[in-house]
C-alpha cells in the first residue's frame, strides 16, 4: 500500500517538469519561426524595393498634362524632369511640381501618380490683370503683382498701370491691383488705365474719359462700394473715393 502511494507521488511530482519542458520547446519553436518569418519579410521587402525603385518593372508609361494653355506641354514636361520609362515609385512628385512652378506663367502645379504607369501633371496658369510699361514695352502682371510675361503692345481689355516719378512700380502696383480685385467685373472692364505718382495718389481712368481718385491701396472694398454707389448717379466725370467715409463726385 505504501509503495503504490509513493509511485503516485513520483508521477505527480514529474508533471510540472514535463509541462515546463514542453513550454520551453514551444517557445524555442516559436522563436525559430519568428526569426524565419522576419528574415522572409525583410527579403521580400528588399526585393520589392529593388524591383519598384531600381527597375522599370512598374515604369512611367505615360504623362498627362492638365490645365496648360499658354505654356506648351513640351516645356512643362522638360521642366518637370519626369522621364518616361523611369520608376513610378521613385518619382518625387513634390520636387517635380516645384520645378514646374518655376515657369513664370505657372501659378501652381501638382503631380500625382495614376497607377500603374501614368503621371498626371495639373497646372494653374497665372491670369493677366494689368500691364506695366517698361523699356521693352509692357510687363504682364497677375492679380498678385507677379510679372510673368512681356509684350510689345497694349493688350485689349487689360488696364495699363503707369507709374511716374518719384513713385516706383513696386510701391504703386500692389495698390492699383488691390483696386482691380475689389471692383466688380462691370466696373473693372471699364477701366482703361491707372496712373500714380505716389502710392497714395492712384487714379483710375475709364474708357469714356471719367476719372476716379482712388487714393492708396488700403480700404479697397469700402472704396469699391462707394464707387458703385456714385456711378449710379448720372452726370459725373470725376469721382473721389480716396476717403471712404466721404465719397464725392463732380
Amino acid at each position: 500500500m505504501s509503495e503504490s502511494s509513493g509511485g503516485a507521488r513520483q508521477r505527480v511530482s514529474d508533471l510540472p517538469a514535463r509541462l515546463y519542458a514542453a513550454r520551453l520547446r514551444a517557445r524555442s519553436r516559436w522563436r525559430r519561426l519568428s526569426v524565419t518569418l522576419t528574415v522572409a519579410v525583410c527579403l521580400f521587402a528588399l526585393i520589392g524595393y529593388l524591383l519598384l525603385w531600381h527597375t522599370s518593372l512598374i515604369a512611367v508609361r505615360g504623362i498627362r498634362v492638365v490645365g496648360a494653355k499658354s505654356v506648351s506641354n513640351a516645356r512643362i514636361l522638360t521642366t518637370s524632369q519626369i522621364r518616361a520609362g523611369g520608376s513610378m515609385a521613385a518619382l518625387d512628385t513634390g520636387a517635380a511640381a516645384a520645378r514646374i512652378e518655376r515657369i513664370p506663367q505657372v501659378a501652381s502645379a501638382s503631380v500625382s501618380k495614376d497607377w500603374p504607369g501614368t503621371v498626371v501633371v495639373t497646372v494653374v496658369e497665372r491670369v493677366a490683370a494689368a500691364l506695366v510699361p517698361d523699356a521693352q514695352g509692357y510687363q504682364v502682371v497677375d492679380g498678385g503683382g507677379v510679372v510673368f510675361g512681356q509684350v510689345a503692345k497694349v493688350i485689349s481689355g487689360l488696364p495699363v498701370i503707369t507709374v511716374s516719378a518719384p513713385a516706383k512700380a513696386d510701391e504703386v502696383v500692389p495698390g492699383a491691383l488691390a483696386a482691380l480685385r475689389a471692383l466688380p467685373a462691370t466696373i473693372d472692364r471699364r477701366i482703361a488705365a491707372i496712373t500714380a505718382s505716389d502710392p497714395y495718389a492712384i487714379t483710375l481712368r475709364f474708357t469714356d474719359g471719367a476719372t476716379v481718385n482712388w487714393g492708396g491701396g488700403d480700404d479697397a472694398v469700402d472704396k469699391a462700394r462707394d464707387l458703385e454707389d456714385l456711378l449710379r448717379i448720372q452726370g459725373g466725370t470725376h469721382y473721389d473715393v480716396s476717403a471712404p467715409d466721404a465719397p464725392a463726385m463732380s
